[in-house]
């Protein structure tokens, strides 16, 4: 069964913003963001040691690909699932990312705003150097 909710336009219309970056319905970014709020905060999550890389995650059409981002290099590393492997920019990874859950869809992605820091939910241009 569907239920609607009524929202101001402005809210209407970042949802359906988020949607179309996303590639998803607007029921499903609003989803993906109760789901976000929904998590441990960074205090309670656990911690894996990475040395002096930062873990972080995308999630792309309904799948959660996890990475790991090298500050000195600003190399991402998809370390599972689809287009596992190494890339020289975040850019490049959000792309192999694109190219391998959606053939048909043009890979061209800003990788800073693809990926999200496990730590703090943030996206990874919070850690983006001048």
């Amino acid at each position: 069964m569907t239920k609607s909710i009524p929202v101001d336009d402005v809210t209407h219309s970042q949802i359906t913003l988020l949607a179309r970056a996303w590639d998803v319905s607007p029921g499903e970014a609003v989803r993906r963001l109760v789901d976000h709020f929904q998590r441990p905060s960074p205090a309670t999550a656990p911690s894996t040691p990475t040395g002096d890389r930062v873990a972080v995650h995308a999630i792309y059409d309904g799948v959660r690909v996890p990475g790991l981002y090298d500050p000195t290099t600003r190399a991402l590393t998809i370390t599972e699932g689809p287009a596992a492997g190494a890339y020289r920019t975040p850019s490049g990874a959000a792309a192999a990312v694109l190219q391998a859950l959606k053939p048909h869809v043009k890979p061209n992605r800003n990788g800073w705003g693809f990926w999200m820091v496990d730590a703090s939910g943030e996206l990874l241009q919070t850690l983006r150097r001048p």
